[in-house]
């Protein structure tokens, strides 16, 4: 699954704070261009970790982008991020799977790869959609996964905090499309990097998905 934690530094794994999203007061991060159009940014700090929202008007219907989230082991071949692994490890129905990633941190960002483990869960009503993930521990439910994360990098570093949602809700004016996540940034990134991710790779993350899914 792409999120905005692909740069994640190691601390205390927390249980996911849904109310962060409906709560608190967040920081205007302007609205930046994309390949679909404008995207509008947020950000917040809360307990360890940074929370982003990103949202975008479409004209992909939401049955077409609730489609591709019960295919985000794809993503590999359509993501804009740069993936090495995309693999369902588990799969109870279309609606609900375990999936493994792993990205190869460019270089300039002096940054270790990162890897995560997360139990996805679709869900999809008249005209809306969401996709929710949520971190499984892998050193616990998925040790050899662990291990041949590790077989690539010995520095490779799985993300304590990641959580969020895509939302998709079809419109007069479109469909409104909602990325969501709060992970832990950790304090040794530097400010560059946390612009980049917040400017750059939300905007591009909206991009690929509405791009791919208008594709099918």
């Amino acid at each position: 699954m792409l999120l905005l934690s692909l740069l994640l530094a190691s601390a205390s794994a927390e249980e996911p704070d849904w109310s962060a999203f409906s709560t608190g007061d967040w920081s205007d991060e302007g609205s930046k261009s994309s390949s679909v159009g404008p995207v509008a940014l947020k950000s917040r700090r809360v307990g360890n970790g940074t929370c982003v929202t990103g949202e975008a008007t479409v004209e992909v219907p939401a049955a077409k982008l609730t489609a591709l989230t019960r295919d985000m082991e794809s993503a590999i071949d359509w993501s804009s991020s740069d993936l090495a692994v995309s693999e369902v490890l588990s799969r109870a129905s279309a609606d609900s799977y375990v999936i493994y990633q792993y990205f190869d941190a460019p270089g300039w960002t002096f940054s270790s790869d990162r890897y995560w483990v997360i139990r996805a869960t679709v869900t999809e009503g008249a005209g809306t959609g969401r996709y929710v993930w949520t971190r499984e521990d892998p050193t616990t439910a998925w040790p050899a996964t662990a291990a041949a994360a590790k077989a690539r990098s010995s520095s490779v570093v799985e993300p304590p905090v990641n959580y969020g949602d895509w939302r998709f809700t079809d419109g007069e004016s479109g469909t409104l499309v909602q990325y969501r996540t709060c992970a832990d940034f950790g304090g040794s990134l530097p400010s560059s990097v946390t612009g980049w991710l917040t400017t750059s790779q939300v905007p591009a993350l909206v991009a690929d998905l509405v791009t791919e899914a208008k594709k099918r």
